[in-house]
């Protein structure tokens, strides 16, 4: 995307999480959002990205934990809502351990956003939709597939299956729970549980489903500008490639164990 028209997109966004329409949806269902904050450079956005997601009243919680305790992250923030909620954690965590917040709150319905993407109400609004019509799997905006040579394929901008969700991910509670059961059962060794809680935790949710999930099409996706950036982005750094080689390995494992079947994550 060219700077000029991601600046422009970028206010437009912004603005609209103060001068925009709030988002209702002609269901009962309520969903709890959650956000994870590690580095300061994704915090820049924090206040029109946690205003965009209050402007959608099927929204009954926003939860953002701070993973870093070297900021003081409601510092960052001038908004008065009883739906938000901040968590602070004492020690630096990674991305992965979002999942054990989430079990904790136990919530009937869950969106869990990557601290770069840049939502819409509009967009949550859809994507909830989709969970509530098909809650037997998680649901997202982007996502991979694993390709015969082993590697993995993007998508994003279209409705299809997809191996691993990426980005943004909208589940239930029984997602919760099984991702919590398939950790236990991965998690052969301290190496394999500091991969999925550092990295590779989109794999584990991704597997908790009836059949593989899905993303959708709601609208053009926009990320922020550090999305990519060495430094910031967890899938920039070292051995990333690594750990989901690991993880995969022993998510087959496990679905052998248990039916007999591959899940094909990786080339057995």
């Amino acid at each position: 995307m060219p700077a000029l028209t991601r600046k422009i997109r970028y206010v437009m966004w912004a603005l609209n999480g103060y001068i925009g329409k709030t988002i209702s949806l002609d269901i009962p269902q309520k969903v709890t959002v959650l956000i994870t904050y590690y580095h300061p450079a994704r915090m820049e956005h924090i206040e029109p990205q946690i205003r965009n997601i209050l402007k959608c009243s099927f929204v009954d919680k926003l939860i953002i934990s701070n993973h870093n305790p070297d900021v003081r992250i409601e510092d960052r923030i001038k908004i008065k809502d009883r739906r938000l909620v901040f968590i602070n954690q004492n020690v630096k965590r990674g991305c992965g351990y979002r999942w054990l917040i989430a079990n904790e709150l136990d919530p009937e319905y869950l969106i869990v956003v990557d601290d770069d993407i840049l939502l819409f109400p509009g967009q949550l609004a859809k994507l909830f939709k989709h969970l509530v019509n098909e809650p037997e799997i998680p649901h997202g905006m982007a996502g991979f597939r694993y390709l015969e040579n082993g590697e993995l394929e993007f998508h994003e901008k279209e409705n299809r299956h997809v191996d691993f969700l990426c980005e943004i991910y909208a589940v239930t509670r029984n997602h919760l729970r099984r991702y919590m059961e398939l950790k236990s059962l991965v998690a052969k060794s301290d190496g394999l549980i500091e991969m999925i809680d550092s990295a590779a935790d989109f794999m584990v949710i991704s597997q908790t489903g009836s059949h593989d999930p899905k993303i959708h099409y709601v609208g053009r996706p926009f990320k922020s500008s550090t999305f990519n950036q060495a430094g910031v982005a967890v899938h920039k750094e070292e051995n990333f490639g690594d750990s989901l080689w690991e993880v995969g390995r022993a998510l087959n494992d496990v679905r052998i164990q248990q039916n007999g079947q591959t899940i094909d994550i990786v080339p057995v």
